[in-house]
């Protein structure tokens, strides 16, 4: 034992009050004892994996929280080029999986992204991830999977041409989702950003019309983004009548600034989104609207909170009703024959068929009937060599059709047919892409894009899996959860940490506003409500230095490292592996493991 000199009280008063050691017990090494040891290990938030277009949320939601807007818009940036769109119109299935539900209430994500959007944007894209490759990519689209994939490959360091056969670009970001939901400025601004990393768009060019197959043959690699924009038809007598609409064409029709006459009435078939936004535009026109559903409303694909907005406006909704045949009323409206229907099988899709109610038709009068039973690609102008599979292109994993060099993307090529996934599947094709024209095997690296096993790819967990490790130095990578495939389980988190606070409630305009005219209807946050609703962030899995290690360690053996690097250290020498550190962490940043 080591030599240590004696503590000699002089005094009474020298004396502490109470039992302590002044004496070191450093010569003590309880490490020693130690068959588990704590790590410091983030996990992966399910909120990020839950993100079809491959955003860092937990992270760009802990920027908010500090007040760093602009950083967690350039966070955004890098996986995703439309914060503003997402922010407005995503279905934010990244709420769905919020640990936060269990506790309170899911954290308001789709409103945090846009508040970031409209507060922490500035006229600066992220700069390309690598210079230029000399290369040249064709997309055919620019809809939110073919813009996406444009803005990544542009990144990436190659030339890119979109090819849209509109006037405009956006394809159903521009005429498919009213203004009211998301305003022409947001999108515009976007599609400039996009433009700014040196992407060309072509409009009115329509490939096999405009533009023969053939002369795109000249591109390095060709991107299909097409979109799924030809209605599907009742297939009923009258369908072919004047005052019988296609929803996207007559969503189109306003989006061009033409305000059609739809009388006092008018009804919606269907019960999608589309179905949704057409009763929503109908009733901004001065039309009373009923929307009529052949399934119940569990059935409906429709975002239940746009529903629901659709109601407050004045919509009736119908359910177990189909409409049978249409005709010319006695002056210029229209009489629909409906019958009503009851809940079947499932068929293909998962939902209970609708089954007709023998004897239950009858009759409603109606001025204008809008058609919102789905949609459907134009696949005609592909050559042979793509497969086209349930009207939809068949593609691999990583988005390749048969053809060599040839990709697709978006509601032409996946059968779940929203923004957000659009928008990944345009990332997912980008990458492809990118990693056919260097040579790369696509096969082998995919599952390394990933973010955790479900979720989008990342490009950022791309370019990390392609590059030498000298390389993917000097890239800038904000999650702190990258690569990792650990997801974060509820009941992993130690909740005696965490305060039952209410979720932040979004403004909205006032429903007599709103029936006047085409204005935002959600208003979104304020500053001081998007860091009260950003701080209720559990952020699961990911260390945020709450010290709790630090001070609950009974060996004090763990220490904080200087402020530029972050983070804590443990000294293994006095660790006796009592698991405190772990139990206490309130994030589940930490794990133990058996000793080596």
């Amino acid at each position: 034992m080591p030599d240590y000199k004696p503590i000699v009280y002089r005094n009474l008063s020298e004396m502490p009050e109470r039992v302590v050691s002044e004496g070191s017990m450093l010569w003590n090494k309880t490490g020693a004892w130690r068959y588990l040891r704590p790590k410091y290990e983030n996990k992966l938030p399910p909120c990020n994996q839950g993100c079809p277009a491959g955003n860092d949320i937990e992270g760009f939601v802990g920027m908010v929280a500090e007040g760093q807007y602009h950083q967690a818009w350039q966070l955004l940036m890098e996986e995703n080029p439309f914060p503003g769109v997402c922010g407005r119109v995503c279905y934010h299935p990244c709420e769905s999986v919020c640990n936060r539900a269990g506790f309170d209430h899911s954290l308001a994500i789709h409103a945090l992204e846009r508040f970031v959007a409209d507060h922490g944007a500035v006229n600066e894209v992220p700069p390309p991830l690598r210079p230029s490759t000399e290369k040249h990519v064709a997309v055919i689209g620019s809809g939110p999977a073919g813009l996406s994939a444009a803005y990544h490959l542009a990144r990436l360091g190659h030339r890119v041409t979109v090819h849209e056969a509109m006037p405009l670009p956006g394809g159903m970001l521009r005429y498919g989702i009213p203004e009211y939901r998301l305003p022409k400025k947001i999108l515009e601004q976007e599609i400039n950003n996009i433009q700014s990393l040196g992407v060309e768009i072509r409009s009115n060019c329509k490939i096999g019309e405009t533009l023969p197959w053939e002369d795109l043959q000249s591109f390095d690699a060709l991107l299909i983004c097409t979109g799924a924009h030809r209605h599907r038809e009742l297939g009923l007598l009258g369908e072919e009548l004047d005052r019988v609409l296609p929803a996207l064409s007559f969503l189109k029709m306003v989006a061009n600034g033409v305000k059609p006459d739809l009388g006092r009435k008018t009804m919606i078939i269907g019960g999608g989104n589309t179905a949704v936004d057409s009763a929503r535009t109908a009733i901004r026109l001065g039309s009373a609207v009923s929307l009529c559903y052949q399934r119940s409303r569990r059935e409906m694909p429709a975002y239940t909170e746009e529903l629901g907005e659709a109601e407050r406006e004045g919509a009736r909704v119908q359910t177990l009703v189909q409409p049978v045949r249409i005709h010319t009323g006695n002056g210029d409206g229209l009489q629909v024959v409906m019958r009503k229907t009851t809940l079947g099988d499932r068929d293909s899709s998962g939902r209970r068929k609708a089954v007709p109610v023998p004897g239950s038709e009858y009759t409603v009068k109606t001025d204008t009937l809008i058609c919102a039973i789905g949609e459907e690609s134009e696949l005609e102008f592909l050559p042979e060599g793509i497969q086209v599979h349930q009207g939809r292109i068949r593609i691999s994993p990583e988005g390749e059709t048969r053809l060599e060099g040839v990709f697709a993307a978006g509601d032409a090529a996946c059968s779940v047919r929203d923004v957000a996934t659009a928008i990944g599947s345009g990332k997912v094709s980008a990458c492809s892409i990118d990693a056919w024209l260097n040579g790369n095997l696509m096969e082998q690296n995919q599952e390394a894009w990933r973010i955790g096993t479900l979720g989008a790819v990342s490009v950022t967990n791309y370019l990390h899996s392609i590059l030498p490790a000298k390389q993917t130095q000097i890239l800038q990578s904000y999650s702190k959860s990258r690569g990792s495939q650990m997801l974060t389980r509820y009941d992993e988190l130690n909740l005696n940490y965490f305060e039952v606070r209410p979720r932040e409630k979004i403004r909205k305009l006032d429903i007599l506003e709103r029936l006047s005219a085409f204005g935002e209807v959600n208003l979104g946050l304020i500053e001081n409500s998007a860091q009260n609703e950003a701080a209720r962030c559990f952020h699961c899995g990911v260390c945020n230095q709450c010290d709790n290690c630090y001070v609950y360690c009974p060996d004090i053996a763990v220490s904080k490292n200087e402020p530029e690097e972050g983070g804590y250290t443990i000294d293994m020498n006095y660790c006796k592996g009592c698991g405190i550190c772990v139990y206490e962490c309130p994030r589940s940043a930490m794990v133990m493991e058996k000793e080596r």
